[in-house]
């Protein structure tokens, strides 16, 4: 059995139908050290790094088993700080039963706040999503937000709860995380992944499109294009962005 690669995600077969699905993620200079560009409490940087890995097993289908921090800095305070923010999170995310192992860097006086997150999953094999066999409209979920941005709109970003809503309604083929290198980066890949070509229902050169969406603040979600007017009724906080079509 070989690991192979999927989007930002490392797939390891561990048997015929079992398979590991790993992913990670890293942030700097978000803290409140000397050094730091954007100040805030470490424990929502810890809790913003920790979503992004999180929302990417989500969003592929595969449940998380354990959870890995790694913290370049020192364990008192801002090591303590980082986390009580990953525990919350999962907490949030209801998944505080989850093992957290970790390593802080206590042997170097660091000046900015640096963690890595790593989120291992399992996915059924049987289960893991294949390209769509019918056009996709893709909706936006929530709106792309990064550094003093994400302090100020804390309360208003979505919800696990609403991405596992979302995910369950019938005809949603996809969905797929959006951090730093924006949507029109994502939406490419969704079609690569379904070897379909975007055609944009809105000006593909709107900042909103082209702008980091930080910590995973957007999400995109292909619907089978029959099923869309009704996954939009669902949930009206969809915004439609392209379809994507065999030609």
């Amino acid at each position: 059995m070989k690991n192979t690669q999927f989007r930002d995600l490392s797939l390891l077969p561990i048997s015929a139908t079992e398979t590991l699905v790993i992913a990670c993620d890293s942030s700097a200079g978000i803290g409140e050290k000397k050094a730091d560009v954007v100040a805030v409490d470490p424990a929502i940087t810890a809790a913003y790094s920790l979503r992004v890995p999180l929302l990417e097993l989500t969003c592929f289908g595969a449940q998380p088993i354990a959870v890995v921090d790694t913290i370049g800095n020192e364990m008192v305070p801002t090591g303590q700080k980082i986390i009580g923010g990953v525990k919350r999170e999962l907490a949030r995310a209801g998944l505080a039963h989850l093992p957290l192992n970790g390593s802080t860097e206590d042997n170097m006086a660091t000046l900015t706040t640096s963690i890595g997150i790593t989120v291992i999953g399992r996915i059924q094999t049987t289960t893991i999503p294949q390209p769509a066999m019918d056009d996709l409209t893709v909706f936006q979920l929530g709106t792309p937000y990064v550094g003093n941005e994400v302090v100020a709109h804390l309360d208003s970003i979505f919800s696990y709860d609403t991405v596992r809503q979302i995910q369950a309604a019938s005809g949603v083929v996809d969905m797929l995380p959006v951090g730093s290198k924006g949507i029109t980066y994502e939406l490419d890949q969704m079609a690569q992944t379904h070897q379909l070509v975007e055609h944009y229902l809105v000006d593909r050169n709107l900042p909103e499109l082209n702008t980091s969406a930080g910590p995973a603040t957007v999400v995109l979600v292909g619907v089978e294009k029959s099923q869309a007017v009704a996954v939009h009724q669902q949930f009206p906080e969809l915004v439609v962005v392209a379809e994507l079509r065999r030609s």
